[in-house]
């Protein structure tokens, strides 16, 4: 007999990642599991290549007549567990529909009428390690194991990415939209490089590391100054500039799995939050983490058990290259 669990993860691909330690102290701990997961179509394409699912669905957002029909689905069977891992009101509204024996969901506020549903609430506290509430909500189902597997991406199959370029031990800079408030959020404090000060950034770096630069889904301003004034060009993805001792490659729209692939051989990694932050964790790579200050208190809950970490703040990008040099250099 197996156990049928049920998986709410309907966000984005770092939130899944975060979750896929728990995941797989789940599964590793009841015999015979069968695992649901209702994702988002920000990360099913990636859900997909983890191997961890037995099945995978995407929730609907486009009209209410899908999502009636979507929920009458799964009605229809039986779940031993329901963890929903992202506490969204709509997830949350969707298991207390289905049969299970065991309900838990996070939840960033414990609302009056949720008294009335048959779900374990646990509170999503700032200032506390997520990994903990997770924990708390396995123990309510009677899985007692401690969470572990945080290195789980070590052990999926490499696509390979890596060796299209002739470097290792490099320094990793993803330099995606994060970096430009406009076009993320914009009242973040701006780094907002200038093609002139990224350069010299790049270049001081070069002259004792490798370099390799990995973009975002977006491009903006800078990266098309770098693909057309800077780099050479390999092909529409892989850019490369050879200097005397070291060199420089820049990725042009990477896909996750190519992300992880080139982590693999990365020493360091500079970057602003987000789901390669993550990723870097199960390999042995010293993690820069760009944040937000005012947000510093939000962002512990999910930093808290990374190790090889050190944060800085958001500022201008003049004094926060100062503040890269500083943690980096020490590291020659």
């Amino acid at each position: 007999m197996s156990n049928n669990i049920l998986i709410f993860r309907t966000d984005r691909i770092g939130d899944l990642i975060y979750t896929c330690p728990s995941v797989l102290t789940i599964k590793d701990n009841l015999i015979k599991s069968n695992i649901t997961l209702v994702c988002s179509n920000k990360n099913y394409e990636y859900a997909k290549n983890l191997n961890i699912f037995d099945e995978i669905i995407v929730f609907p957002t486009r009209n209410f007549l899908s999502k009636i029909k979507f929920i009458n689905v799964l009605r229809k069977r039986y779940f031993d567990y329901i963890f929903v891992f992202d506490g969204k009101e709509r997830s949350i509204i969707t298991s207390i529909l289905i049969k299970s024996k065991y309900k838990v969901s996070l939840s960033s506020k414990i609302k009056f009428y949720y008294k009335i549903f048959n779900i374990n609430f646990f509170k999503d506290y700032n200032n506390k390690n997520l990994y903990e509430t997770f924990q708390e909500m396995l123990t309510y189902c009677k899985i007692n194991t401690k969470i572990s597997n945080y290195d789980f991406i070590n052990k999926k199959v490499d696509n390979k990415f890596s060796s299209n370029i002739l470097i290792r031990d490099y320094v990793h800079i993803h330099l995606d939209e994060k970096w430009i408030n406009s076009l993320y959020i914009k009242t973040y404090t701006d780094i907002n490089p200038s093609y002139r000060s990224f350069v010299d950034f790049i270049e001081t770096l070069n002259k004792e590391k490798n370099l390799l630069i990995t973009t975002g889904i977006k491009s903006f301003d800078l990266i098309e100054k770098l693909k057309n004034n800077y780099f050479l060009k390999k092909n529409e993805q892989i850019f490369y500039k050879n200097n005397s001792k070291h060199s420089i490659y820049m990725i042009y729209k990477p896909t996750f799995e190519d992300l992880e692939s080139l982590l693999r051989n990365a020493k360091f990694l500079i970057s602003c939050h987000g789901a390669l932050t993550h990723a870097s964790n199960c390999f042995k790579i010293r993690k820069i983490d760009i944040l937000e200050k005012g947000r510093k208190d939000f962002y512990i809950k999910y930093t808290s058990y990374l190790n090889n970490y050190c944060l800085i703040y958001r500022s201008n990008f003049d004094l926060l290259k100062k503040d890269i040099y500083k943690e980096l250099l020490p590291f020659d």
